[in-house]
């Protein structure tokens, strides 16, 4: 099977079907995103907007990468490490994730950014409900553009959940993820939940997914250094399975070296930074709610979410008025289901949560554009 591509899957309120041809085998999948046919602008486009000194539009941990890393940059000597190929199967950073996940290291397989591990194709659309909240429900189960349509096909079939999900930041509930698995696994249907944020939340540990796969050969979670580290430059995701056949041709799949030295390093010791999660998690709950509560005192409509970023509704243009401040934020007024013809000049954005002074900044920041 190959799977490969994970860019722009956290990007969305809507279920997708998408179909390709690849090794001779028609597959079917289904995932949360939301795009108009084409690719969707992603954030964090600093190199065209010079400007930018805080960067909203993108979703990192609040208080920055473990110092671990940050040291190992500026103390390792490189002379070597730059000169030798790195090793291939990243021995090192599987027993690092295996002894922090505590799973077997030869489930693991690692990529270069989670995007790598996933493919991208056509989608049809299952969307989810602006009047819920854009939080997914049991219908899923028996819509016959849902999971009811997967199990009916007699093609290798998959559905992707992204836990929380993006822009919005709600979570899937764990009774909800678990009888969805428990589907999929009766109708050999491939389940990937992507957990990229999911470790910046309190209550992790009870929404995971990893307990689940012992048992289920048909389950895979994806997640990355990325969002939970603050570490989007060096590259580096993972997706953890217990299905033996599945990892071995999505290995097959991937090019020599993916997963640089540097990225290597730089992920063993990110594993190692101990209460960093802990540090983190406390900063996005106080943020979160700080943002959420200015937000809402200046008349915006705040949307229910987990994730350590926030979607709003505002009556005003903030994207230009910011941007000119040098502050980046996400527009989302494109991403499909989310934005309703009938409101007129209202805008959906989205803002990462940052440091308490820069969070304070960007809310001066919008106190002074004009309505």
């Amino acid at each position: 099977m190959q799977v490969r591509g994970l860019c722009g899957v956290r990007a969305g309120s809507g279920m997708h079907l998408r179909e390709l041809s690849a090794c001779g085998v028609r597959r079917q999948y289904m995932y949360l995103r939301n795009l108009r046919g084409t690719r969707l602008e992603h954030g964090g486009d600093i190199y065209g907007n010079k400007n930018i000194e805080l960067d909203f539009s993108v979703n990192l941990s609040p208080i920055g990468p473990p110092q671990k890393v940050c040291r190992l940059l500026a103390e390792e000597d490189w002379t070597e490490i730059l000169s030798s190929y790195p090793d291939p199967t990243y021995r090192e950073l599987r027993q690092a994730l295996s002894q922090k996940m505590d799973f077997p290291e030869d489930w693991i397989l690692c990529g270069n950014g989670a995007s790598e591990l996933l493919m991208a194709a056509e989608i049809l659309f299952y969307q989810l409900d602006r009047e819920k909240g854009f939080a997914l429900t049991e219908d899923i189960l028996e819509r016959t553009d849902g999971l009811k349509r997967l199990a009916g096909t007699k093609e290798e079939s998959m559905l992707f959940l992204c836990n929380p999900n993006n822009p919005v930041g709600k979570c899937v509930e764990p009774a909800l993820l678990k009888q969805i698995a428990d589907y999929c696994k009766a109708n050999h249907i491939f389940l990937v939940v992507d957990e990229c944020y999911l470790d910046l939340l309190p209550d992790a540990g009870r929404r995971t997914m990893k307990h689940a796969l012992p048992a289920n050969p048909y389950l895979i979670i994806v997640n990355a250094f990325t969002k939970v580290y603050a570490l989007p430059g060096i590259r580096l995701g993972y997706l953890m399975t217990s299905n033996d056949e599945l990892r071995i041709k999505t290995r097959m799949q991937q090019p020599e070296w993916s997963v640089s030295m540097f990225a290597q390093k730089a992920g063993i010791a990110a594993l190692s930074s101990r209460g960093y999660l802990e540090e983190a998690r406390q900063a996005v709950q106080a943020e979160r709610g700080y943002i959420c509560a200015q937000l809402q005192e200046l008349g915006m409509k705040v949307f229910d979410g987990e994730a350590p970023f926030v979607m709003f509704l505002s009556g005003k243009e903030l994207y230009e008025p910011l941007k000119e401040k040098g502050i980046l934020i996400r527009k989302c007024d494109g991403i499909r289901g989310i934005r309703d013809r009938s409101e007129g000049e209202d805008h959906y954005y989205r803002v990462g949560i940052r440091s308490h002074e820069e969070n304070v900044r960007l809310m001066k920041a919008i106190r002074e554009v004009p309505d």
